[in-house]
């Protein structure tokens, strides 16, 4: 009798250490994260992007972190995907004998090359653990203008290059008079 309650009290104090432990775990899982790292914020008018970093140098860590999060708004306003598939596929020799070799390899590239002039750093928090969390808010309204300019600039290209061509024109229709 004695056993079974000393195996009893055992087997309770077991349980009570292993569930404490597992809620232990999954709170350190977690970490010290900001809730606008996990879920940051929707709008009309406004794109964000969060970025982390976990540096020796705090100055550098903020820096990388801030880097990240606006690469994340870069990326959903203009990225260029690549990709590449190469599949080969050979087999030798003849009946029972015959071996087969098979390779296939998939690479896929992004690159987004976007200004973000207006964007600015929204948020930022430091955890427990020295990682740096920073959330960046880019308005439309940034977008909206750098497009025009571009816009314009793309214009006033164009008409340059018009320009120039009827130039070339009336220089060439000169010479022919001579």
């Amino acid at each position: 009798m004695k056993y079974r309650i000393l195996a009893l009290t055992m087997a309770m104090i077991l349980s009570g250490c292993a569930s404490s432990r597992s809620g232990s775990t999954e709170a350190s899982r977690m970490g010290d994260v900001p809730s606008w790292f996990l879920m940051p914020p929707t709008a009309e008018d406004t794109i964000y992007g969060v970025g982390s970093a976990k540096k020796q140098n705090p100055s550098l860590a903020r820096k990388a972190a801030t880097a990240r999060a606006r690469d994340e708004i870069a990326q959903s306003v203009n990225v260029k995907v690549t990709n590449m598939l190469k599949d080969f596929m050979q087999e030798s020799g003849v009946g029972e004998n015959a071996q087969a070799l098979e390779f296939t390899e998939s690479v896929s590239k992004q690159v987004a090359s976007v200004s973000l002039q207006g964007s600015s750093i929204k948020e930022a928090y430091v955890g427990k653990d020295g990682t740096f969390y920073v959330m960046v808010e880019y308005p439309l309204n940034s977008l909206r203008q750098a497009s025009l300019n571009e816009a314009k600039k793309q214009e006033a290209l164009y008409n340059e290059f018009k320009a120039t061509q009827g130039f070339n024109e009336l220089e060439e229709a000169i010479r022919d008079l001579d």
